[in-house]
């Protein structure tokens, strides 16, 4: 009987992994088990106010119809800005997340115009980087999985970059990890 392989996550490292997987050339039984009720992981689509359509995700601007006719701006604030925020007793509201937005996108990039739909979501402790001694961390992982000879196989954003592009490369590269050869195009 042929090797069955596991992907645990439905996110887009998972999905990546398990395209990949099928199309090796001896493809494996692909079993995906995902934890939640959709696939996809943090990129999705939610429909706001007025029926705008609004992408979230792994972090990303994305153009939408004519060239520069719509746009979709994902601003991410937090940090030291945040916490000095919440040691000053300030209340952290919808409203004041979507002011600082629009300053932080009229300074840095020159748009003064008001968007015309805003979306605000505050995900707290989120920003997407890596903690100090991260990559010793991971590295020495690695290293555990394969003294220990685990049939185990690291990805995703937790990993090596948070960026759509790293995630599928991150999927891709499980993929060839567990087959051992590059998958079929």
């Amino acid at each position: 009987m042929g090797r069955t392989v596991v992907v645990l996550g439905g996110g887009i490292s998972g999905l990546a992994a398990s395209y990949h997987l099928s199309r090796a050339p001896c493809p494996p039984k692909v079993v995906l088990v995902e934890g939640s009720e959709r696939l996809g992981g943090w990129i999705r689509s939610v429909r706001g106010p007025n029926g705008a359509i609004f992408e979230l995700g792994p972090r990303g601007i994305r153009p939408a119809g004519a060239l520069g006719a719509r746009t979709l701006l994902l601003v991410m604030l937090g940090g030291s800005w945040l916490q000095t925020l919440e040691a000053s007793g300030c209340v952290l509201s919808q409203e004041l997340f979507q002011q600082r937005a629009q300053e932080a996108a009229a300074t840095q990039l020159g748009l003064k115009e008001l968007p015309s739909h805003c979306l605000v979501h505050l995900h707290k402790n989120c920003i997407p980087q890596y903690t100090l001694g991260h990559w010793q961390k991971l590295e020495s992982a690695r290293q555990f999985l394969a003294a220990h000879r685990l049939p185990l196989t690291l990805a995703g954003a937790s990993y090596e970059g948070v960026a759509v592009n790293d995630c599928i490369e991150s999927g891709r590269q499980a993929a060839v990890s567990v087959v051992g050869t590059e998958p079929n195009s």
